[in-house]
């Protein structure tokens, strides 16, 4: 009943949806192409008649956590599809011998289209992808779905909660189920009342390379929109002349603008601000401490992993729930600090750290190998299924 429901709405709902995408056709946050996909399922699909196996990933966050399916499973007959115009971008640049599309969205007759038109026999959904229609259709069409690195934010728990008879019958039409964490294991659980593996989150999969050595660079990493001003308050109350360079790296590089006219002119010496698409690793690879954005303000924080992995000592605000227990193991094993959000505290911080000198790398090498051991058991899962 609630399917049935659910698809009625979707029927109203196209048109605002159709114009909500030419809206953001405007503000090139979408391109002819991905409103072709994502609306109409509209694809040369003689190009993908080989392909059995498709790997979904969201946004760049879930795109750095396929390599080690990409790098592992035996299958390569493989098609990538994503959501947003900057992952599909970096995935092709990453992967230009896979190809990459934008993955239809929920209405019922994009799903049945894709579907009957591919011999797909998996879908890997990675991290949150929890789609009705999709997950009906497939497993009525016997096409097997596999949730990789599974996420649950605590609001979407409760709201899945709330259905919970659908919910189970959704859970149903998994036939695997890999948690992100053993606190999401237990809420997908709890949601789809079915066995939940739980053996390590994808996102470890990283070259852990640090620089014992590093000079007194400081990184604002992932910074939001929203968090701009709350930046630019911590950096007027940093002693400046304790840093050879400060970096920002906006989320979003298109606003790199704006926080490029916020900087005082005496500033604009020892601050750069970043604004080359997916190069994020190299500014890494050279600062000493790297305050984690997406943490100032409610959106749940930015996983650490990628500075960390480079021997960064990472500082977060207090909201951090999408990263909780990355954030928490880190502090106690002196790698990360938890502040509170207040820019003159996060300041006073900063200006102790980075007189410090961290003497971290086997602390951080043993964390990714300790995190990374069972990663095998997912693949021998996977072939199996």
């Amino acid at each position: 009943m609630i399917i049935s429901s659910y698809r009625v709405a979707l029927y109203f709902a196209f048109p605002v949806v159709s114009l909500i995408g030419i809206f953001r056709l405007f503000l090139k946050k979408e391109n002819f192409i991905s409103l072709k996909q994502k609306l109409f399922a509209v694809y040369n699909y003689k190009k993908f008649q080989n392909i059995d196996t498709v790997i979904h990933f969201a946004s760049i966050g879930e795109l750095n956590s396929i390599k080690f399916l990409l790098d592992n499973l035996n299958n390569k007959k493989i098609l990538l599809s994503c959501t947003t115009l900057s992952s599909y971008k970096l995935s092709q640049k990453k992967y230009p011998n896979i190809h990459v599309i934008f993955l239809p969205l929920d209405f019922h007759w994009n799903v049945k289209k894709f579907i009957l038109n591919l011999n797909v026999r998996k879908i890997l959904w990675i991290d949150s992808e929890i789609w009705p229609n999709w997950l009906y259709h497939s497993k009525k069409l016997n096409v097997k779905n596999i949730l990789v690195n599974g996420r649950l934010s605590k609001k979407s728990y409760y709201n899945w909660k709330r259905l919970q008879s659908f919910s189970k019958h959704l859970g149903e039409k998994y036939e695997l189920i890999f948690a992100k964490s053993l606190s999401d294991k237990e809420k997908f659980s709890d949601i789809f009342k079915k066995k939940i593996y739980y053996h390590g989150n994808l996102k470890f999969y990283l070259n852990v390379n640090s620089s014992e050595t590093k000079k007194n660079h400081l990184c604002f990493a992932s910074i939001h929109k929203s968090e701009f001003n709350l930046i630019i308050s911590i950096i007027n109350d940093l002693d400046l002349d304790l840093f050879d360079t400060i970096t920002i790296i906006p989320r979003h590089i298109q606003f790199s603008n704006i926080l490029k006219s916020m900087l005082k002119d005496n500033w604009k010496n020892k601050i750069i601000i970043h604004d080359k698409f997916g190069e994020s690793l190299n500014v890494f690879n050279k600062s000493k401490i790297v305050f984690m954005g997406g943490s100032l303000v409610n959106h749940g924080g930015q996983n650490p992993l990628e500075a960390l992995s480079k021997g960064c000592f990472i500082i977060s605000g207090s909201y951090n729930d999408n990263f909780n227990e990355q954030y928490l193991d880190l502090e106690e094993l002196d790698l990360a600090k938890i502040l509170k959000n207040n820019p003159k505290e996060i300041s006073v911080n900063i200006n102790k750290l980075i007189k410090l000198n961290f003497d971290n790398t086997d602390l951080i090498n043993n964390y990714f190998k300790d995190n990374t051991k069972n990663f095998n058991k997912i693949i021998e899962l996977i072939e199996k299924c």
